[in-house]
């Protein structure tokens, strides 16, 4: 009876998502949670929740989806017209663009409330923070510049000079070097982190977007020539082209590199592919608008925000289906996990 009741347990914790605290292990068996302890548990500021942030451009907020619930917890007030974010390794703060007002705002995400705001070049985009916390690297895409914030003193430091005419779209850094598409001269520019100096510049197909490191690779979104191309990471070589549908917008890459996903979001389709062949593996069609991606803990779903519908796709990776919708805001653009290390459990 004891084994039964062990393995119905286990099950309820599994597909619950669950994942107990030190806290929760020292807690006498007999003594009921109180109700202050319950009321943190859902507490959309929850240091300890794993959640995302879902900006939605047309709302001018942040929508909180909870992952075990796929329920939205908790919204906060942002700019104008958000686009993007990106969490501290600490999941205390958490960085947003707001494209219409060219800022970059710093929430609590405890507190559920800005706490700074930054003054950056025209239409921030695309985000990215070292390692470290202490410097987060900005693509402003009406201008020829990345911008480069200290994030401890909350100012715009230094910029990285793209060259004549580029727009730079998304960044992405991986160790010392920073890569960022440029969607108006058609190129991916390779960065030394340290010098900020361009060092390699190739050449992409029309429109490039989002731009995914892959081991000693990058892969790059090529949105109006329909094509997710490879790149060797340090020459800028261009090593292979995987045909997508038009409209090729983000890309995302589990860690043990088992599978990729493309949204295309004029498409309105999300592609499941093989990073290491290249070979297209299943099409998911009707996601109105797929725009960015993002995959929970254990990497086995995938949810994509639609900007035509006002919500989050959610794609199992191992079915290769989507199982549900979480309705968001207004024009959800990016998607981003907060997850503490060892938080989540199979979420």
């Amino acid at each position: 009876m004891k084994k039964y009741m062990l393995l119905i347990s286990s099950f309820v914790f599994l597909n619950a998502c669950a994942m107990e605290s030190g806290e929760s292990e020292e807690q006498d068996v007999d003594e009921a949670p109180s109700e202050e302890a319950s009321e943190n548990e859902t507490d959309a500021g929850a240091l300890d929740a794993v959640q995302f942030y879902v900006p939605s451009e047309a709302d001018n907020e942040i929508s909180i989806i909870d992952i075990p619930t796929s329920e939205v917890v908790g919204s906060i007030e942002t700019g104008n017209t958000p686009t993007n974010v990106a969490f501290s390794s600490t999941m205390r703060e958490a960085f947003v663009a707001n494209q219409d007002d060219s800022t970059i705002v710093i929430l609590d995400t405890q507190g559920l409330e800005a706490t700074a705001e930054i003054e950056v070049g025209p239409s921030p985009h695309g985000l990215a923070l070292a390692e470290d916390n202490s410097t987060l690297y900005v693509a402003t895409v009406n201008d020829r510049y990345v911008d480069i914030i200290d994030a401890n003193e909350e100012e715009v430091t230094e910029q990285i000079d793209l060259g004549e005419g580029a727009s730079a779209n998304y960044v992405a850094l991986e160790g010392d070097l920073l890569y960022v598409t440029d969607h108006e001269n058609d190129e991916l520019h390779i960065v030394d982190a340290e010098s900020n100096e361009v060092e390699e510049t190739a050449e992409t197909g029309g429109t490039p977007r989002v731009v995914e490191p892959f081991e000693d690779t990058v892969f790059v979104a090529a949105s109006d020539a329909g094509l997710v191309q490879q790149f060797d990471s340090e020459s800028g070589e261009l090593l292979e082209e995987i045909e997508v549908d038009e409209g090729a917008t983000d890309i995302a890459v589990t860690e043990d590199g088992e599978a990729g996903v493309v949204t295309s979001m004029e498409s309105d389709t999300v592609h499941i592919f093989d990073p290491e062949s290249g070979e297209v593996i299943e099409t998911i069609e009707d996601q109105a608008g797929a725009r960015h991606v993002a995959f929970n803990r254990e990497e086995f779903r995938a949810y994509v925000t639609l900007r035509d519908s006002g919500e989050v796709s959610v794609i199992n990776l191992d079915d290769l289906e989507e199982e549900e919708r979480i309705e968001v805001g207004e024009e959800p653009h990016g998607i981003d996990i907060k997850a503490l290390p060892g938080a989540g459990g199979s979420c």
